[in-house]
């Protein structure tokens, strides 16, 4: 492909970005709050793989609010000169998004967070102090400040935050503002703190530099912020000529998972939202919604759904996406696989990080793999998605590598796991790798089990044992008639017990769903996936009881757990092989530890 509409530049404000392919902001607390060595390394990544513009994380504009980027004194002006005289060499436009996440923020002080009223967030749950009017001036004060550091910096333009039911958004809603005063009240008030950012943004940072606003429905009803609302605001900002762009977003700080869509949502799942914003001005419009290629990208713009496209996830899987793409060879880029446990899991739990690209913010530790001083031959036994990521990196380094698969099939438990409802996303990782391991010539053996002799009998100088682990199959119930009782018991804590009763139900059986925990799939709620799957199960019918140490009796139990499958290293060993044993089979856990685990791998040791 071409690809002619999506790499066409466009002009922003008298600035030319070189194409149409955007990053969104995205936390990463890659810095944490500052902009380091290592932030820049993973956005200069991106910068060098060909992308357009990039909008840098939501910074924080004052200390009632410690997010993942803070800019609250000047010393930020140098770090934004560093940051950018990294990023000139490759012509990425950047631009800085500025917010506060107002009830849902950490105060420095520890006091409580600000808002528009005294309510409290749906995560800090600490009540807010409703703002006086010296605090919505300190605050404006502070949005304006902050824009001037940025351009002063020489970041090329600026974005407000005004979404995700986060501060602005919170004044603009009537279900989160019971003000009595100016702010409060009407539309036009409600809007008033919003419209008044906006303005002294605009005057801090003047008439030539590009600003714009993200913006979006709150997805949530009940007096939260809708499309159109959304819609009625960026009309008034664009007719008091303030912004110069729009770019769509989904969903709330209420319902988190609608921001960051995991694989159960389709391509485009927001543009019906983002439809009444895109037409109620005549200005250049973003839009987001899972897309992960440029063949997506291009095709919205050819239809005018858009004038650009944000692929973040698919850029934080593969810095290159558009460089590989350019270049006809797109079925090299590693593929997004919206599981959302290294992305939005990985910053809920401290830091971004990636299921399928374990480089995510250490690219400065983890440069591109070269040829090793030192070859051999690596065995690899097992063709999981942690098997072939350790083949496919001794392949990269230059060893000679034989790849053991039992089945007839690469991928292993993955290959079950993706017929699970919602799950079919999985496979790509694992036929990415595959076609990899063929374009890097590995010797893949299928249906051979390896026992030591036929591994000895290759002479190698390092065999990964990469079997994986037991416990979570797809059961046999063809036998079983419908409305049968099954029961999933979940004591592993991962998302494998909620496919599994989606899967059983879907199949005509009355599901239950146990854990002894307190919560089903406890260990992948920062992930985003479990909500909506427990939306799914309810209108499955499928029961979910916790705190229950003996299930109940049901026609078929299945007791979800995991159990590592190491059924050579020891005899590697005693045969006085060099063996490492990786993934599943040394501790089970998810497609990501499986992969990060194979880049620990020392191939010429």
């Amino acid at each position: 492909m071409n690809y002619e509409h999506v790499l066409a530049p466009i002009e922003i404000n008298g600035r030319e970005i070189k194409n149409r392919v955007v990053r969104t902001a995205h936390g990463t607390n890659i810095g944490q709050g500052r902009i380091t060595d290592e932030l820049i390394a993973y956005h200069a990544a991106r910068a060098a793989g060909g992308c357009g513009l990039t909008i840098l994380e939501a910074a924080s504009v004052h200390s009632t609010d410690m997010g993942t980027l803070w800019l609250h004194d000047a010393s930020v002006v140098d770090d934004y000169r560093r940051l950018m005289g990294r990023l000139a060499p490759n012509g990425m436009t950047v631009f800085q998004q500025l917010g506060h996440l107002g009830y849902e923020g950490v105060t420095a002080d520890g006091g409580p967070p600000w808002s528009a009223s005294e309510l409290a967030g749906p995560s800090i749950r600490q009540p807010a102090k409703a703002m006086t009017a010296d605090d919505i001036a300190e605050l404006t004060d502070a949005f304006a400040q902050a824009a001037q550091w940025s351009v002063e910096g020489g970041v090329h333009g600026v974005e407000v935050h005004i979404a995700h039911g986060y501060l602005l958004q919170q004044f603009m809603s009537s279900a989160t503002n019971q003000r009595t005063d100016h702010y409060g009240g009407p539309w036009e008030n409600r809007i008033r703190l919003a419209c008044e950012v906006v303005g002294a943004v605009r005057t801090a940072v003047g008439p030539d530099i590009p600003l714009g606003v993200r913006i979006g429905s709150e997805a949530v009803g009940d007096g939260g912020v809708t499309e159109h609302d959304c819609a009625e605001l960026v009309m008034v900002l664009a007719d008091d000529g303030l912004i110069d762009y729009v770019n769509l977003t989904y969903g709330s700080c209420l319902r988190p998972h609608k921001i960051m869509g995991g694989m159960h949502e389709p391509p485009g799942y927001e543009l019906e939202s983002a439809a009444p914003v895109v037409a109620a001005v005549d200005l250049p419009a973003i839009v987001t919604g899972r897309f992960r290629t440029l063949a997506e990208a291009d095709e919205l713009i050819a239809k005018g759904v858009a004038d650009m496209v944000g692929l973040t996830r698919a850029h934080i899987a593969d810095p290159e996406l558009v460089a590989k793409s350019v270049a006809g060879r797109e079925s090299e880029v590693r593929p997004c696989i919206a599981g959302n446990d290294g992305c939005v899991g990985g910053l809920n739990r401290g830091r971004l990080s990636c299921a399928v690209n374990p480089a995510v913010g250490r690219e400065l530790d983890q440069p591109p793999h070269q040829y090793s001083a030192q070859t051999g031959r690596v065995v690899v036994v097992g063709g999981g998605p942690g098997g072939m990521e350790a083949a496919r990196l001794a392949a990269l380094q230059g060893h000679d590598v034989v790849l053991f698969e039992a089945r007839d099939r690469l991928g292993g438990a993955v290959r079950q796991a993706q017929e699970l409802p919602t799950r079919a996303l999985l496979g790509d990782i694992c036929d990415w790798q595959e076609r990899e391991l063929n374009r890097l010539g590995v010797d893949v053996r299928l249906d051979q089990p390896a026992d030591v002799e036929a591994i000895t009998a290759t002479r190698p100088d390092l065999v990964v044992v990469a079997t994986g682990a037991t416990g979570a199959e797809i059961p046999e119930i063809s036998e079983m008639p419908k409305g049968a009782t099954a029961v999933v018991d979940d004591r592993f804590g991962g998302y494998e017990a909620l496919g599994l009763a989606e899967w059983l139900a879907t199949q005509g059986l009355a599901v239950t769903l146990t854990t002894p925990g307190r919560r089903v799939a406890a260990n992948a709620l920062l992930d985003l996936v479990v909500q909506p799957a427990r939306e799914r199960l309810q209108s499955l019918n499928v029961k979910i009881q916790t705190k229950v140490e003996i299930p109940p009796q049901a026609d078929l139990t299945l007791t979800v757990t995991k159990h590592p499958h190491d059924p050579l290293s020891a005899d590697l060993t005693n045969a006085g092989l060099n063996a490492q044993v990786i993934g599943d089979a040394q501790t089970p856990g998810t497609i990501l530890t499986a992969i990060a685990q194979a880049h620990t791998i020392d191939f010429a040791d």
